[in-house]
């Protein structure tokens, strides 16, 4: 950890250093093959042979959406233009495929419905988990494909898109080199890295700007490559003729433009702000998105008109600096200074968390110790509750976060809290405790009955007694918590704290075969269709490892990329 803290600490001057968020960002995190022929696989150094409207995005997808009407049943554009690759989406994922597919020669039209580079997740995230990449290679015990592999597909066993996994490892490598030959800048928390380093580490490429400066940077790249990039454009329609896909009608203000292309590569980025989608997939709960407001599953829905299937698994990773709530002038967690918001970086101190009826649900060390990789529960109950006390608050707002926190319990936090936290001490908390109170989704009493009957919790004061003498011996017998996790809340006036799920995408979504192209029902390719990003189903349940959105999102987008140019 000690010359991973010397990128730490650069990130977070490039942090402070850049220019505010876009209108369309409000928060970040942490850091998600058409037919390749022979030459393409050689070059990309892969395994194998390579097999030869949008207000309907609203609703929920288990209303199936309509199969498109093809390129002759639409009626006639405004105008009409062709080119070799159209790619829906230029975030992270979007923008690696059109670079991609522009290095190689094919003319790539980028579409997205943000105002500019600015306004997409890609200028906020904090790094990406890739394999192979030629900084990485500089470097002794540098994480390989055949580690990554292992690591992914037994760690979520055996859940993964392995054909597509085994692809998208080396591509994400070169993914990276392709991003730095365009002009965006990283650091590297590989630096001094050996095998027993922490595998986030092992794999991380932490983006060295952010925010405008990135943006500038990011738009740079597709400049470069020759990428006709084109903002404020809608994509409303696929266009289809006898099953293929071949190209895209989107609306730019009152103009509507068909552009013809050998191949759609679609990286639209989830459906996170799309409620009834979330409903759908995520068994009834909701998460709040802290990224693009256009995320809200247009491009999977498109997908779905050419006839694809959605895959089954739907994972995220809960936003790693804290929780949010949605009745709070606040709502989304600071990322500049934790005390503008600092209630909601209590679930990462491993304190009492409860349900709606006021039971336990989970290991809450868990959240301090692997605050990305535990999402699951949050989202069985889909609303939680911290319960605490004067006691916490007045240690919180006297001790310094550094002070507070056990040394395993950072040492496993995602770099991006880490920095958050240095040299910091909650002395705000107070204040906003209050603030929480007068806006109705913080509770306050003397004891644990009346707590309880404050907030409509039938089974708090059971769990309290019950959790408090687990404090006292120092043995959790319910959740099994460590030890250092104990601490009694017993202290003062007591406080149930509602929170709800605060994340950047949703990860999962279209399913593909080994190369990014959509599959039909029977998991034959569409010919002209490719997916990249979180619109496609290359993930797993968990989410399992910090950085690996924006990796998979890298390595897919430059497969996609290069075999829809090639193709």
């Amino acid at each position: 950890m000690e010359k991973n803290t010397n990128a730490m600490e650069k990130a977070s001057c490039a942090m402070e250093d850049a220019a505010p968020m876009g209108e369309g960002i409000s928060r970040r995190s942490f850091l998600g093959l058409g037919a390749l022929g022979a030459a393409g696989l050689a070059a990309l150094g892969l395994a194998g042979c390579a097999p030869q409207a949008n207000n309907a995005a609203q609703a929920g997808s288990a209303d199936v959406a309509a199969e498109a009407p093809t390129a002759e049943e639409l009626p006639a554009a405004d105008t009409e233009e062709s080119c070799d690759v159209v790619v829906v989406g230029l975030g992270t994922g979007g923008l690696v495929a059109a670079s991609a597919a522009a290095k190689e020669g094919a003319k790539v039209i980028g579409l997205d419905r943000s105002a500019s580079m600015g306004a997409t997740n890609a200028a906020m995230v904090s790094g990406v988990w890739a394999v192979e990449s030629s900084p990485e290679l500089q470097y002794d015990n540098h994480l390989t494909t055949k580690d990554m592999f292992d690591f992914i597909w037994t760690s979520t066993h055996y859940q993964t898109n392995a054909p597509l996994l085994r692809n998208v490892l080396p591509a994400s490598g070169k993914g990276i080199d392709l991003m730095i030959e365009g002009g965006v800048p990283f650091m590297f928390a590989l630096e001094g890295a050996d095998e027993n380093t922490l595998m986030l580490n092992r794999g991380g490429h932490i983006y060295a700007t952010s925010g405008a400066e990135r943006a500038e940077a990011l738009q740079g790249m597709l400049d470069k490559f020759g990428v006709d990039s084109r903002w404020d454009a809608e994509v409303t329609n696929l266009l289809i003729e006898d099953g293929a896909v071949v190209g895209v009608r989107y609306e730019s203000g009152s103009i509507v433009t068909d552009v013809r292309a050998n191949n759609v590569i679609i990286a639209t980025g989830g459906f996170i702000q799309n409620e009834g989608m979330l409903r759908d997939y995520y068994s009834g709960s909701v998460m709040y998105g802290t990224g693009n407001q256009y995320n809200d599953g247009a491009g999977i829905r498109l997908a779905q008109s050419a006839g694809a299937q959605m895959g089954k698994n739907f994972s995220t990773s809960i936003n790693e600096s804290g929780a949010c709530n949605m009745k709070s002038a606040d709502r989304f967690v600071s990322l500049s200074d934790c005390n503008d918001t600092p209630v909601f970086s209590l679930p990462l101190f491993g304190g009492l968390m409860v349900n709606k009826h006021g039971s336990r649900f989970m290991d809450e060390g868990t959240m301090a110790k692997h605050t990305m990789y535990c999402g699951e529960p949050l989202l069985r109950e889909g609303v939680y509750y911290m319960v605490i006390d004067d006691g916490l608050i007045d240690e919180l707002a006297t001790t310094p976060i550094m002070d507070f926190i056990s040394e395993d319990a950072f040492g496993n936090m995602a770099p991006g809290v880490q920095m958050g936290f240095m040299d910091k001490t909650l002395t705000a908390l107070p204040e906003k405790v209050q603030q929480g109170i007068d806006e109705g989704w913080i509770w306050k009493a003397d004891s644990a009955e009346a707590l309880a009957e404050a907030c409509g919790m039938e089974n708090l004061a059971d769990t309290l007694e019950a959790y408090n003498g687990y404090c006292a011996t120092g043995v959790d017998e319910e959740m099994f918590k460590e030890a250092q996790f104990l601490r009694a809340v017993d202290t003062g006036s007591l406080y149930v704290v509602e929170l709800d799920i605060a994340a950047w995408v949703t990860l999962g979504g279209i399913k593909t075969d080994g190369y990014c192209r959509a599959v039909d029902a029977d998991a034959n390719p569409i010919p002209g269709l490719f997916v990249a990003g979180v619109d496609g189903d290359f993930w797993a349940v968990p989410y399992f490892e910090g950085g690996s959105a924006q990796g998979f999102c890298v390595g897919s987008g430059y497969l996609a990329g290069v075999t829809a140019a090639q193709g």
